[in-house]
């Protein structure tokens, strides 16, 4: 079911990985989870009434399948993750093991697949367990019977949400691994060893807040967590507490939405070192003015911190985006044929081209993305670091 074998991945280009992400396990991990994702689409294309193998193209699917119009666009992902997986041989067992999930007796979605990942790691089954949880409600979602936030966020979901943001999740845990080093390394670049003021917009529930502090937190003097949501800040407020270290940093807690004016956010322009923000940019409705926004908030010799899963090139599908899809907000965005050219994650290019025209200038990627996918085509998180003009 791999696209490639760990050991003939160059390692060169990712030399700036941190150890624990550059590793089998966690290439495993994404391999996987990219396999478990196209078996889940293929089963939503079945429960559609469409061939599992060979998804209608979105134009018909409304008129033939039901699909909603204001759904067809999460329609067509399902249909080029389905025919991505194929091309690249991702899990050529694809079509047995959707007949085996129809055998007497074996729980939906429960496939040989899935027995398979929890035998080799175990600590992957929230990652399936909110793959399924998608993959259920979807077939209601296409044809406009349910909306996306009531199958991600019902009774049962919040468990879910939590397991799933959480460090010891390693499909998830990297991406927040990567950003906290990102951002350790270009302070200590920076001389800034000691009271560092940062803010993180979008906290959710405090997972990259927890990875940032317990690799940077000494030199923190104030930190400043923000989120659209109540319920999400108070975790924020839990996990930040109990990795903070001993002295220090300030904890301080905001609500912002970043889809609302800048000068709404009630937090200080210009008073911060250090931005940080992990798997939140992408679903804001307006990315240039949120970047616009985030900009006055840095400090001369300031920088901006992200840590984002990156496409790999525009037009590619990648496995996260199964679940998030479902929301609105990650569906809907701002277009620009250049800087935001699709909803959902941005390529390397949009990014750079999105962060320039918000006034930003000495973008790097962590690790070097291009290089990075030439090696691993599959590759698709990185750190982004970007300064103020």
């Amino acid at each position: 079911m791999f696209t490639i074998e760990f050991h003939e991945i160059p390692l060169e280009p990712f030399r700036d990985l941190p150890g624990e992400i550059r590793t089998e396990a966690f290439f495993r991990a994404h391999e996987f989870m990219a396999a478990y994702v196209a078996l889940q689409s293929a089963r939503v294309v079945r429960a559609m009434g469409a061939p599992p193998l060979e998804p209608t193209a979105a134009s018909r699917a409304v008129e033939e399948l039901g699909v909603a119009p204001d759904r067809s666009v999460a329609w067509d992902w399902i249909a080029r993750m389905v025919r991505d997986s194929v091309r690249v041989g991702r899990y050529e067992g694809l079509e047995e093991d959707l007949s085996s999930e129809m055998a007497p007796g074996r729980p939906a979605g429960r496939s040989p697949l899935r027995e398979s990942i929890v035998s080799e790691d175990e600590a992957l089954v929230p990652a399936l367990d909110l793959i399924e949880a998608a993959a259920a409600g979807y077939p209601g979602f296409l044809r406009g019977e349910r909306d996306g936030g009531s199958i991600l966020f019902d009774a049962a979901a919040p468990a879910l949400w939590d397991r799933y943001f959480d460090n010891a999740n390693p499909i998830y845990a990297p991406g927040n691994t990567l950003a906290a080093q990102a951002a350790a390394l270009a302070l200590e670049a920076r001389g800034k060893s000691a009271g560092v003021r940062a803010l993180e917009v979008g906290s959710g529930c405090g997972s990259a807040a927890e990875a940032l502090l317990r690799r940077a937190g000494a030199a923190l003097g104030r930190y400043v967590l923000t989120d659209i949501s109540p319920n999400f800040l108070r975790k924020a407020r839990e996990r930040a507490s109990a990795a903070a270290p001993e002295g220090g940093p300030r904890l301080e807690y905001r609500l912002v939405d970043l889809n609302r004016p800048a000068g709404s956010w009630s937090v200080e322009l210009g008073g911060y070192d250090l931005v940080y923000a992990v798997n939140v940019l992408h679903s804001v409705r307006d990315l240039r003015a949120s970047l616009e926004g985030i900009r006055g908030l840095i400090a001369p010799g300031g920088l901006l911190v992200l840590g984002e899963c990156v496409r790999p090139a525009r037009g590619k599908p990648v496995h996260p985006e199964f679940v998030f899809q479902l929301l609105d907000e990650f569906r809907s965005p701002l277009l620009d044929p250049e800087s935001r050219p699709e909803p959902g994650f941005l390529d390397a290019s949009s990014w750079r081209a999105s962060l320039e025209r918000a006034g930003f200038g000495e973008i790097r990627f962590v690790p070097e993305f291009e290089p990075a996918v030439a090696a691993y085509p599959e590759h698709s998180i990185a750190a982004i670091i970007a300064e103020p003009r």
